[in-house]
């Protein structure tokens, strides 16, 4: 079986995680199921040669640890841990960029799910699952580009963030309509 078929497979595993973690109810939850789902990701990464989604799943759980852990602090000390996360991710973007040099473009195209990275953690910030849910979208959208980019290897990826951008919507009118937003 090839390496792709591998990622293939991991990241299906991690696309299921991720639609369950963002059709939770909870914060708790969702952030556990993530961790699940970001290992694999990460995991299905190394198979499909997607050298930047290593890097940034590596924060990743890190990120999904590290929010579960100061879930009931301050907001101020989980706007602390948003600041600390991002530079992490730009410190590996430019671990990334020092030990792979890839061309121009490979840079760029990496680039996308760093900027996307800053969103989801900002998501991880909030209380609000509804407000949650739509910041986390434009770091789905993000990983949607970036995971096309990768191909067949991140197609677990790639369909996951189609899901969880249907499931995050489906969830947030359904909140709305029944009245649950923290």
């Amino acid at each position: 079986m090839k390496r792709e078929y591998y990622g293939t497979v991991l990241s299906l595993i991690g696309m299921v995680l991720n639609i369950l973690a963002f059709h939770s109810r909870k914060k708790r939850t969702l952030l556990l199921l993530h961790t699940a789902a970001t290992g694999f990701h990460m995991c299905s990464y190394v198979f499909s040669g997607g050298g930047m989604g290593i890097y940034l799943n590596a924060v990743f759980l890190v990120r999904s640890l590290s929010f579960l852990k100061a879930e009931n602090k301050s907001r101020a000390e989980r706007k602390n841990l948003y600041f600390v996360i991002c530079v992490s991710c730009v410190g590996a973007y430019a671990l990334f960029l020092a030990l792979h040099r890839p061309s121009a473009a490979d840079a760029l195209w990496s680039l996308i799910p760093v900027i996307g990275a800053f969103f989801g953690t900002y998501a991880f910030v909030q209380t609000d699952m509804i407000a949650l849910r739509r910041i986390k979208m434009v770091d789905s959208v993000s990983w949607l580009l970036y995971n096309g980019h990768v191909g067949v290897g991140a197609l677990g990826g790639f369909l996951g963030e189609v899901f969880n951008i249907a499931g995050m919507l489906h969830a947030i009118y359904r909140d709305k309509r029944e009245g649950n937003g923290e």
